[in-house]
């Protein structure tokens, strides 16, 4: 049975008004928020660790005005959705399958991927699997390969810290180096109190955090980690979306994925568009470039597949 959401204080509101609705995936309640018409051009915009659908903020009333339907999720684990405290249902094929659940209830056709982070392979994972509904994609530093360990994921800190058996749970479930101020730390505009206390919000809950530790602990960076095969045959599928528009958004100053793992997805996807790229952003760009960013996927949109679905 789909629970109902927990209540947004006025003071969220004011920076996230849009209505948050709920269905049951796999067993769980997946939040959602699901502007614009019915019947145009359903966009997805999926993020990552360790945000929620407040990262899109910026993105949901200029692509509503221009005429599509707006839906962002916030992944099981994260945002205002369940947060099961089981570390195994957080493997990129349950993530895969809880989207795909989303797109089927939905009846979602002639959709569009929009992912950064997480959002990238989790959104790709899933359109392969409805890839004749799929329509466009939008990546913004993510990654769709196995075989490329840039140079954050190779570092003993903060990285093999973050997941370690111990240091991890200390680090990223005690003192929520991530959840309580990744996005802060990171942003190179800066965040207000209030947009910085939004981020938090979904997470101060104890132990409500679970999904921030494991995700750090499913990239795969070698043979055999978990989620290796999952990503390898999302990778070996890419041929597959030769036909489907695809613009790379790229944010060069953010050191996690790098402007290595955007020219690495060029040679894996030769007919996407970029990547553009955007100064003044790092790693979770939509805080720091969303208006531009918005407006460069408009454009992109309205070029390529357009808000009527044919």
């Amino acid at each position: 049975m789909t629970r109902e959401l927990k209540p947004r204080p006025d003071w969220l509101k004011k920076v996230f008004p849009w209505e948050q609705h709920a269905l049951t995936v796999n067993g769980y309640t997946m939040a959602y928020v699901d502007e614009g018409p019915r019947d145009a051009r359903p966009l997805l915009l999926l993020h990552g660790n360790p945000t929620w659908g407040f990262l899109y903020r910026h993105f949901i009333d200029p692509l509503k005005d221009a005429g599509y339907r707006v839906i962002v999720p916030d992944w099981l684990g994260a945002g205002f959705s369940d947060k099961p405290r089981i570390d195994a249902r957080y493997t990129l094929a349950h993530h895969i399958a809880d989207l795909v659940s989303l797109l089927d209830q939905l009846k979602l056709r002639g959709f569009v991927i929009v992912g950064q982070d997480w959002g990238g392979p989790q959104g790709v994972g899933a359109a392969l699997q409805r890839i004749e509904r799929l329509s466009a994609m939008i990546l913004m530093n993510t990654w769709l390969f196995t075989g490329y360990v840039g140079k954050f994921h190779a570092s003993p800190r903060p990285w093999t810290t973050w997941h370690a058996p111990l240091t991890g749970q200390f680090f990223m479930k005690r003192h929520k180096v991530l959840s309580h101020a990744g996005p802060s730390i990171t942003s190179k505009k800066g965040l207000t109190e209030t947009e910085s206390r939004a981020y938090h919000y979904a997470y101060d809950e104890p132990d409500s955090d679970h999904v921030v530790l494991t995700w750090p602990r499913t990239i795969p960076v070698k043979e055999g980690d978990r989620g290796w095969q999952d990503m390898l045959n999302i990778e070996k599928r890419l041929p597959e979306l030769k036909d489907i528009p695809t613009l790379l958004l790229w944010a060069p100053e953010d050191n996690v994925f790098t402007i290595d793992y955007a020219n690495r997805l060029k040679e894996l996807l030769p007919h996407a568009e970029g990547p553009i790229t955007f100064d003044k952003a790092a790693h979770f760009l939509q805080d720091d470039r969303g208006p531009d960013l918005a407006k460069a996927s408009i454009g992109f949109l309205n070029r390529t597949v357009g808000t009527a679905i044919r």
